[in-house]
């Protein structure tokens, strides 16, 4: 089938996104490749799209149950019957009858987890069945120098040589979002393949990269609560500690910041029910470690920020990209100071592999299996290997770590788990073993402390921030010129305090505050749009510190500013066209013109100068507005979301999500995408109201009816 009306038929689009075709094509040519595409590109459709033109089924091998869980609830109704994933969430009886399903070839689209593959009867049914295409997503994590180390993902290879010995040897796909050149040539060695790469441009420009400079925490903790009362809409903000970001979420409740902290140290269940409060907008702001944001698929996030500095530049950058997936204008903020460079240097350590946990590991191997061959589970053997630090969070990870780097040592060989215990033989201790040993360590250090060092840079260049970010990719990229702080001149270098603004009355051209805030914004906006930016409300695109003129003209009603636009367009300063999103206006060559000169542009028509020293605030009361002069945008079906239909939307798709898991149903039985956005835009307050939505019905007015109107309007608010 061609590739065009595979995806018309299957996935309801009728083109794809830059890059997905090139890949895809590549892929049905039977071509090992690396797609290195930037989040919230369509990395998975490269792969989906495949596997129902494919003769045999396609395997995807994913890091994470959640990430795994929300791929298959994302799949359209076409495709989700021929989908399915095996991991350890799965019951016995259950697991049975999708292995069966498999082998019967009535799947064609199998989620695994990488641990999986160690199991002989699962690798044994691949071999059977036979594969076309196997695909490594997040394949970074294969990386022993990467982020994100996963030490399952290096078996993969020895997997995939299995799977060659029944005679058939399935293509490779491996997809990241994160990988540079190094990395790239990592990849491909660890997998063992010779992976063509495809690489999209890493440059998004809807976000805002931004670094503000603090003295200290405190500081840091001002800046973060000017920051989230600028910028509306959901937020993450990450923090290296459990502490930390217990103590900021509890520091924004207090003022008044809906928020929720996530990391590891929380129960399962605990977990699973702060992610949905934050999933269903019950919650704005989630302050986590990076335990959150892998397989969260929550495409309107306006906000990321760093309360403390990432290990590196792609984990900045895999982080902050989780705003604005959408597409739309959104704002990466870090937040860095003085202490920072010793404090993350020392948290690292914390948490790296030393020769002694390696040693201490090797013998409490070597206690339990001798010189032999046996099975270990990782829960019996931490406290043999690490003792009392054996409670310390992350541990388990690190014995796994542990572990890998005596496997690459020559030390022992990890074989086929049996079920979900560690199958080892020890080896005779290597020539060297100890030097060798010693020096993956010190390699291992060394590269986080390069890290380390490149993510310092980013924070102190002068360079625009988006040319760094591609560089480090091995990408050429030219100045955003509007989507950074360097280019828009707003660094603030350490300056917390604000630029004093003249009161509304004070300035002479409200024609020029206006023209000159539009020309300073990253992105295109509507009348509306930039009313609220120059009015400084609560819910402008832009907020204060991210273009000029920020709240310049609050005295104003926003009807007021409205007026003084469409005045602009009539004397042709400026545009107004018609987007796909919703109407937007820009600036007129006459506009440019007019900014470059020193004339008045649109005169304030309550323009009193204050005396050498007033400080007077006296509000003068806008001008009217005629009725002649108002205008209005008729409401169609075609009309795009407003901000709220946004947010509504993602709030249903999340309470969706949540519903078919609890009823082991698919998702798009519940609803089809199309109805919850009819349902988004009518934002029904009533039942009747409800059922009069199209796609709704009585049936399904009678079981969700009260769940949506409670979720979009809550009792409290």
């Amino acid at each position: 089938m061609n590739l065009h009306d595979a995806l018309e038929l299957y996935f309801g689009h009728t083109k794809f996104r830059p890059y997905q075709e090139e890949i895809i094509a590549q892929v049905m040519e039977g071509r090992d490749t690396l797609g290195v595409l930037p989040t919230g590109a369509g990395k998975s459709l490269t792969y989906q799209l495949p596997s129902l033109l494919l003769p045999r089924p396609t395997l995807v091998i994913s890091p994470l149950i959640a990430l795994m869980q929300d791929q298959l609830d994302g799949l359209p109704p076409a495709v989700y019957p021929y989908a399915t994933l095996i991991n350890s969430s799965v019951e016995s009886e259950e697991l049975k009858r999708r292995l069966n399903g498999i082998e019967n070839g009535k799947l064609k689209l199998i989620y695994a987890a990488p641990e999986r593959l160690r199991q002989q009867g699962f690798l044994r049914l691949l071999q059977r069945v036979g594969l076309s295409l196997v695909v490594v997503d997040e394949a970074h994590c294969v990386s022993a120098w990467g982020h994100d180390f996963r030490p399952d993902y290096l078996f993969i290879r020895k997997a995939l040589e299995t799977l060659q010995e029944s005679g058939d040897t399935p293509t490779l796909l491996a997809l990241t979002a994160t990988a540079t050149q190094e990395m790239q040539a990592e990849i491909a060695v660890q997998l063992g393949r010779d992976l063509k790469p495809i690489n999209a441009p890493i440059f998004r420009s809807n976000l805002k990269l931004e670094v503000f400079r603090c003295a200290n925490a405190e500081r840091k903790m001002r800046r973060l609560s000017e920051i989230c009362k600028e910028t509306s809409g959901s937020a993450i903000v990450y923090a290296n500690s459990r502490n930390r970001c217990e103590e900021l979420a509890e520091f924004l409740n207090r003022l008044k910041f809906p928020a929720a902290y996530y990391h590891a140290g929380m129960e399962r269940e605990e977990r699973k029910a702060t992610q949905e409060r934050f999933m269903l907008g019950r919650v704005r702001i989630m302050v986590a470690t990076v335990a959150f944001g892998m397989g969260v698929d929550k495409a309107n996030v306006r906000l990321v920020v760093h309360f403390t500095l990432p290990e590196s530049l792609e984990s900045y950058t895999q982080e902050a990209g989780r705003a604005g997936r959408d597409g739309k204008p959104s704002r990466c903020a870090l937040l860095a100071a003085p202490s920072d460079k010793t404090n993350l240097s020392r948290w690292l350590h914390q948490g790296d592999v030393t020769l002694a946990m390696a040693r201490d590991t090797y013998r409490a191997l070597k206690a339990r299996l001798g010189r032999g061959t046996g099975l270990i589970n990782v829960e019996e053997i931490l406290p043999e290997a690490f003792g009392a630090d054996a409670l310390e969070p992350g541990a388990d990870t690190r014995l796994r770590v542990a572990i890998s780097l005596l496997e690459q040592t020559g030390f022992l060989i990890r074989h086929p788990d049996m079920s979900r215990d560690l199958r080892i033989e020890m080896l005779p201790a290597p020539p060297n073993a100890r030097a060798d040993l010693e020096k993956t360590l010190a390699l291992r250090r060394k590269h986080a402390e390069e890290r380390l060092e490149e993510m310092l840079g980013y924070v102190e260049s002068k360079e625009c921030r988006h040319v760094i970010i591609a560089r480090h990719f091995g990408q050429k990229q030219g100045t955003c010129e509007s989507a950074c702080d360097r280019c828009l001149g707003l660094a603030t270098d350490g300056k917390l305090e604000k630029t004093a603004v003249p009161t509304f009355a004070q300035i002479p051209d409200v024609g020029r505050i206006l023209m000159e805030c539009m020309d300073s914004l990253p992105f295109a906006v509507g009348r509306t749009g930039l009313a609220k930016i120059v009015t400084g409300a609560p819910d402008a695109s832009a907020g204060q510190g991210s273009c000029k003129h920020h709240g310049a003209l609050a005295g104003f009603t926003r009807k007021a500013v409205i007026a003084f636009l469409d005045t602009l367009v009539e004397r042709k300063y400026l545009i107004a066209y018609t987007t796909e999103d919703y109407p937007k206006i820009r600036i007129t060559a006459t506009g440019v013109a007019a900014l470059q000169s020193e004339e008045t542009i649109l005169a304030n028509p309550n323009h009193r100068p204050a005396p050498p020293s007033s400080r007077s605030s006296e509000r003068i009361a806008p001008p009217t507005i005629r009725s002649s002069e108002k205008t209005s945008t008729p409401m169609t079906s075609e009309t795009p979301f407003t901000p709220d239909e946004d947010d509504r939307f993602e709030q249903l798709r999340a309470w969706r999500r949540i519903e078919a898991e609890r009823a082991h149903t698919p998702p798009y039985v519940i609803f089809h995408d199309s109805t919850l956005r009819s349902i988004a835009r009518a934002n029904p307050s009533s039942l009747n109201a409800l059922v009069a939505v199209s796609g709704v019905g009585q049936a399904k007015q009678e079981r969700y009816g009260a769940a949506i109107l409670e979720l979009l309007h809550p009792p409290d608010a």
